[in-house]
């Protein structure tokens, strides 16, 4: 039989301790690494589709003919054939991001926390503003970026100056131009405007702010109806 010094008999508790405890140090260790790479709990925001639009406008009168002093799109198609293609709509860069990002200041931006755009703001606007506009005109009338016009539909290009939500002041800031291209060929000019808006942030969240700019496109959508008198 080995003798077992004094020395040995006494380390060997510290030795069966640390046997013993080492799985659940291993365990714990996995445990925190688990919850250091969890990501945080986000909210997608997107905007509301209950805006209502105003009152469809009446259809051109059925014996309209396009001539040079004819809006662009009175005498294209009838309803429910696109009249008008709905290009991407341009927005500023600093609104390019999924991060919803309002103004606090003249000079500076920051973001609400934990709250991500569920698209991109421009693919957003672009599809809302294109439902905004079949609301007014009749459905199908226009078609966003990518669809199959008629090859005599023009293009339309919404482009946004400023969409700033001007949070200590609750309210939402917009400055949007549009151009009007007729097809090649047409009698019809090119048209050109700018519309300015200011609409009140209802609730002091991105919830509010996403209708605001819902709001905003319905404002832009009823102003471009009766200007190019689609």
């Amino acid at each position: 039989m080995q003798a077992v010094s004094p020395v040995q008999r006494r380390a060997q508790p510290g030795r069966a301790f640390r046997a013993c405890c080492l799985p659940l140090y291993v365990a714990l260790g996995v445990t925190l690494a688990g919850c250091a790479s969890t990501p945080p709990e986000r909210s997608w925001l997107s905007l509301p589709w209950e805006v209502s639009p105003a009152t469809p406008l009446a259809s051109p009168p059925a014996t309209a003919t396009a001539s040079a002093s004819t809006p662009v799109a009175a005498a294209i198609a009838p309803r429910g054939t696109p009249q008008l293609r709905l290009l991407r709509v341009q927005i500023p860069e600093y609104l390019q991001s999924n991060r919803v990002r309002y103004r606090d200041s003249a000079a500076t931006l920051a973001e609400w926390p934990g709250v991500r755009w569920a698209e991109r703001v421009e693919i957003g606007l672009t599809r809302h503003l294109a439902a905004q506009l079949n609301g007014l005109l009749g459905a199908g009338a226009v078609c966003e970026d990518a669809c199959n016009a008629t090859p005599s539909a023009g293009n339309l290009q919404v482009s946004f100056v400023v969409l700033d939500h001007d949070r200590p002041q609750g309210r939402l800031h917009a400055q949007a131009s549009w151009a009007l291209t007729p097809t090649p060929g047409s009698t019809s000019t090119p048209r050109q405007g700018q519309v300015r808006w200011t609409e009140p942030v209802q609730e002091d969240n991105p919830a509010g702010q996403a209708g605001a700019m819902a709001r905003v496109n319905a404002a832009i959508a009823r102003e471009l109806a009766q200007q190019l008198r689609l």
